[in-house]
């Protein structure tokens, strides 16, 4: 289902092309590109793991409110899939940490994609309201 607010919209694919970037930029860098590249994509699917079970346990907070069994079994269905999203989460950092032995800065890196996004839609907000109050005056 797309996102409905165009600022969670907007962070989700910077993340996403933060990602990408650092990928490319990790691939030219290291000396073994293949793993720095992999490493920096494994912590993107980290974050977006994260990220997507972060989202989902909020919606299932917000549907506790509703009323009646339906409201109820959404919000007991999306805390089950909150938790299982984690216990995922903890199954893949283990698989690249210790089975692929992937670069741990290319994962952080990778896995900051989404501060990176959030980063550059803060300065872009701050950046937009100075204008416009200058503006005013």
């Amino acid at each position: 289902m797309p996102e409905a607010d165009p600022m969670l919209r907007r962070i989700e694919r910077r993340a996403l092309i933060a990602c990408s970037a650092m990928a490319v930029v990790a691939a030219l860098m290291a000396r073994g590109p293949i793993a720095a590249a992999a490493g920096v994509v494994a912590g993107g699917a980290l974050a977006g793991i994260a990220y997507r079970g972060l989202k989902d346990g909020i919606d299932a907070a917000a549907a506790m409110g509703e009323s009646g069994k339906n409201g109820r079994t959404r919000a007991a269905a999306g805390l089950v899939k909150f938790f299982t999203r984690y216990a995922i989460l903890a199954a893949v950092a283990y698989v690249i940490m210790a089975r692929l032995s992937l670069p741990p800065v290319a994962v952080l890196a990778g896995a900051s994609s989404l501060v990176v996004a959030v980063t550059v839609e803060a300065l872009q907000w701050k950046s937009s309201n100075t204008n416009s109050g200058s503006s005013r005056r």
